[in-house]
């Protein structure tokens, strides 16, 4: 009877064993869902609202799109690692990351942005931007020639968003995944 105890206790254990490794994997590799901290992408995104992140695109090397919305890791000074995505990962890190923060992809390599009282320009043609709100106060015309290897992100509230204009060109390798789904709205 105890022989028989300890084999189900067994089975058990490699059971949870690999149901977690399962679960980084896809983390790491597929999906992950990701709560958003701030009000930098409102009205798209709301303070708080989960999200899933497609980590696809990045584990196969697929291009970024026009629109896109991404979760960047700020710290353009160095190059993501594996170890910084198991960090990231909810099992691992309890606390919000302050590092990695939700923007919208406005330029790729070879773009040029320029930004107006007029609104946001990519390449010369004036963007359409149903998702703003609020209008922009300009301070001043800016203009950005997006380099090989990087992009050039904008938060949906101008008015309130680290982006671009304050941090710099993203580094590809510093986007973690691109958003496929606001599971908050559909709780909504």
């Amino acid at each position: 009877m105890l022989k028989k105890t300890w084999k189900i206790l067994l089975e058990l254990i490699q059971m949870v064993v690999f149901a977690m490794v399962l679960a980084v994997l896809i983390n790491l590799f597929l999906f992950q869902p990701v709560r958003v901290e701030g009000n930098s992408m409102e009205p798209t995104l709301q303070n708080k609202d989960f999200v899933i992140l497609s980590r696809i695109g990045k584990t196969l090397n697929l291009e970024l799109d026009y629109g896109d919305i991404v979760v960047i890791d700020r710290r353009i000074e160095r190059k993501r690692s594996l170890l910084d995505d198991i960090q990231d990962l909810g099992l691992f890190n309890r606390m919000g990351n302050r590092n990695l923060l939700i923007k919208r992809v406005i330029g790729l390599p070879g773009d040029t942005v320029e930004i107006s009282s007029d609104g946001v320009r990519r390449n010369g043609i004036l963007l359409d931007e149903p998702y703003l709100v609020e209008e922009y106060v300009y301070h001043s015309e800016e203009r950005y020639l997006v380099p090989e290897g990087n992009v050039f992100v904008l938060g949906d509230n101008r008015n309130n968003s680290m982006d671009s204009r304050v941090i710099g060109f993203i580094p590809i390798d510093n986007i973690k995944g691109t958003m496929v789904l606001d599971v908050s709205k559909l709780l909504r």
